[in-house]
Formats: C-alpha cells, structure tokens, sequence
C-alpha cells in the first residue's frame, strides 16, 4: 500500500513502542535479526516498564512519550506494541514522521476505525500488522499441505479453544487476569482479543469468508466482555467453516490450545494442541515444543516485516489484509447482538 523504496543495506532502526507482556517477545525476535536491525529505544508511558526492558536487552535510551521519541530519534521504523486503544494515535504519529509501522492486532478496537487509520495512512509509510498467529509452524505447515494439494478442495473446517485462565487456580489467581490485567475492563474480549488470531488463520487457509450466525456470552462476573462466542461463517462455495472457544472452561488448562480440524476432499489435516497429524494418501505426523513455537512465531512475524522492508515485497498481513480479518469479527459481534 506504499510506494516507498526498499530499505537496502543499512542497519534499521527501529524503535520498540509499548513496554507490556507482550514487548518481550517482540525484543527476542528482533535481537535475533543480528546487523539487519537495532531497537535504538523504546516507549512506554510507566517509566520502570520501559527502563527493564531496555536494560534486559541493551536498549540505550527510553522514553515515556511517543511524540517526544519520534521527534528526537532518527528512526526507519516503529514496533506498536501498546494498548489496542493507543494504536491508531500511535500509527498516526509515526505516519507524520514518515516511518514504517509494524502494529500489534487489531490495528484499532473496531472496523470503523481501522478503516479511518488506513484512509489516513494511504501511502505515506508501509504498515503491517503483527498478526503472528499464521506464523506458527503448524499452521504454516497445514498451509503447504493444501499449496501441495495434499488435502484438496476443503470440505469442512472446525476449529476451537477452550481454557480455564479466567477462572481461579489453586492458589485463588486467575491466570488470564495475572498474565494480562487489562482483560477484565475489555467490553469486547474473547472475540477481539483471542478468537481475532483464529479468525486470522481460517480466512488465510480456506479463502474468503462470512459470517452466517454466531452466539456469544458473558459467563463469569469478574470481566466485562464475552468470555464464550461459536462463530458460523462460510466460504464462497458455501463450506462450513467454525470457530468456538471459552476462557473459562473447568477442566482445562489455563494456556489455550487449539484444536483444529480441516476436512479436505483428498485428506485431513487435525492438529490437537501441539501434535499435527495428516492423513490421506499418506499419514504425517508432526509434534511441536510449544515455547519454542511460540516464540518463533514473534521472530518470523517480525523477520518478514524486516525482510518486506528491505525488498519492497508486499506484508503477507498487511493493513488491508487485516481489515478483511476485522470485518469479520465485526459481523460477529453483529450477529451475536453485541453491538457498542
């Protein structure tokens, strides 16, 4: 969406903006990129925030204004990593100094909104969107079996979460809660926050999609937002393609893993948790180390990013790419009658 030039050769520079739980991961992977980029500073509001992650990973300076970083730093591009709520006047203020922006999901808490950003934005810089969802290994992995046309025309595709991280653990703590506090004030949150990834994936390995029907709920009292949603939608041909989950489900583990079924005319893909078996004319079967997949999907999300930047090639999850993903979960709230 820009016709800006390859940024060729030189070191980036790269500014990291927001000093949350997230931030973490997104500094692993950019200390992996070596001599193509450094993160020269990094922004947060809460001072101590912003100071422990620039000494754990060699960061020389720190800023709590975002303006203020912008405007004394020469910089190639910036890292959102802050609040949903901060991202559109984060993304503006870097537009205006002409720097390319990777931003964390969703570019904005709603449809409108994102859509008024990208309007804004047009081609002044080039804007991605840190979706890494559909860089885990497992997915990538489904995503070559259907390029190989192992799996063929899909014919069926069921996907769900459930978790008990909302609900208390032995020691009284809510996992979810202890792990990322601003969960409870959210008015829009299983859908927005979790589901948005999966969402994410079905429309990149099944094509275009809709929403048909969804249900969604509040059940627990200690947050705002919906803690259970099944979402019904359908591709252009009319297959059935599913997403469910719960944050709040006694009887399973507080870190959501997914379970996925894609039903195909020439073979299935099922991936329980971390364990990805195909079967069809030949049976594949394939396990992960979480952590390890987890990180990595932080390092190839920011390496394409940085590998887009200095080639020119379009973002696999850029601005436009994302706002398709974004009217989907809109329709879903829609069809669920949970509507701000």
């Amino acid at each position: 969406m820009s016709s800006v030039q390859p940024r060729r050769g030189d070191t980036l520079r790269v500014a990291l903006i927001g000093a949350g739980m997230i931030s973490e991961h997104h500094l692993i992977a950019w200390s992996r990129l070596g001599k193509r980029a450094q993160v020269v500073a990094v922004a947060d509001p809460e001072r101590g925030k912003a100071l422990k992650r620039a000494q754990t990973f060699g960061i020389p300076k720190i800023y709590t204004d975002v303006s203020s970083l912008l405007a004394e730093e020469r910089l190639d591009a910036v890292d959102i990593a802050s609040p949903r709520e901060t991202h559109a006047e984060n993304v503006e203020l870097a537009a205006a100094h002409g720097v390319d922006i990777l931003c964390q999901k969703p570019l904005a808490p709603t449809l409108a909104q994102a859509q008024a950003l990208v309007n804004s934005v047009g081609a002044r810089v080039r804007l991605m969107v840190h979706e890494n969802w559909r860089f885990r290994p497992w997915y990538r992995q489904i995503k070559s079996w259907l390029d190989e046309g192992l799996i063929g025309e899909p014919l069926l595709a069921n996907m769900r979460m459930y978790s008990s991280g909302l609900l208390p653990d032995e020691r009284g703590l809510r996992p979810d809660l202890e792990r990322q506090p601003f969960m409870a004030q959210e008015n829009r949150l299983l859908i927005a926050e979790v589901l948005i990834h999966h969402i994410d994936v079905l429309r990149w390995l099944t094509g275009p999609l809709r929403v048909v029907g969804a249900r969604a709920s509040r059940t627990i009292d200690v947050v705002k937002g919906e803690t259970m949603a099944s979402i019904f939608m359908e591709t252009a041909d009319a297959i059935p393609v599913v997403v469910s989950g719960m944050m709040a489900a006694a009887g399973f583990p507080p870190r959501s893993f997914d379970r996925f079924e894609l039903i195909g005319a020439g073979g299935s893909a099922v991936l329980d948790k971390t364990s990805l078996t195909y079967f069809g004319s030949k049976r594949e079967d394939l396990t992960f180390d979480f952590a390890q997949s987890y990180q990595m999907s932080f390092d190839e999300t920011i390496r394409h990013f940085v590998d887009c930047l200095q080639t020119g090639e379009r973002f696999e999850t850029g601005a436009l790419d994302n706002l398709e993903t974004l009217r989907l979960v809109e329709h879903a709230y829609w069809a669920a009658g949970l509507r701000e």
